[in-house]
């Protein structure tokens, strides 16, 4: 079963576990292996900065499995095994003339793509930030990955721009496209 929710603070561990392996398997994603900081207390940190909706949030993905299937739980919160399969982040700047919008970021573990984890993370957010005022999302990705693009196109996002040798990979450069979408 995989379920979606807001993280807390104490999801910062778990949440830089995810952001690293996905470093490491995702060829569109902005860091590549050894970049990112692992300080699980300054990304604690930056969760509670981000004093949700003011700035953002995160959305995670996470799987949850009975550690004994077999047997019936007595105690749920440590028969439970859980993994993060996703995130989405919500980033947003504090001025008035901008709070109508939100940046998005996503990256899902390839054993969990094409399962509707990407759909799902979406519309959790989508449904947050009509709740929280926030009337346009957008977001960037590598022309060339064309799941992401099948997904965000199925969400109803339309592609606002394009940016040649935007992002280099490996020994030559991408093309990066901006897409957004206005929420009614």
């Amino acid at each position: 079963m995989i379920q979606i929710r807001e993280i807390t603070p104490d999801d910062a561990g778990k949440l830089l576990q995810l952001m690293h392996e996905l470093d490491h398997e995702a060829e569109y994603l902005l860091y590549e292996p050894g970049e990112r900081p692992i300080d699980v207390d300054a990304m604690r940190e930056h969760i509670r900065k981000l004093e949700p909706p003011r700035f953002g949030t995160f959305f995670v993905a996470e799987t949850v499995r009975a550690v004994h299937p077999d047997k019936p739980s007595t105690r749920p919160e440590t028969d439970m095994n859980t993994e993060f399969a996703g995130y989405l982040e919500v980033r947003r700047l504090p001025w008035k003339r901008v709070q109508h919008r939100a940046f998005l970021v996503i990256g899902i573990l390839k054993r969990y793509g094409g399962k509707g984890v990407g759909t799902r993370l979406m519309q959790e957010v989508e449904s947050w930030a009509r709740k929280h005022g926030m009337r346009r999302l957008y977001l960037t990705l590598i022309a060339e990955n064309e799941a992401a693009a099948a997904l965000y196109r199925k969400m109803g996002y339309e592609t606002e721009g394009r940016h040649p040798a935007s992002m280099r990979l490996g020994d030559r450069y991408a093309e990066e496209l901006t897409m957004g979408k206005w929420l009614d």
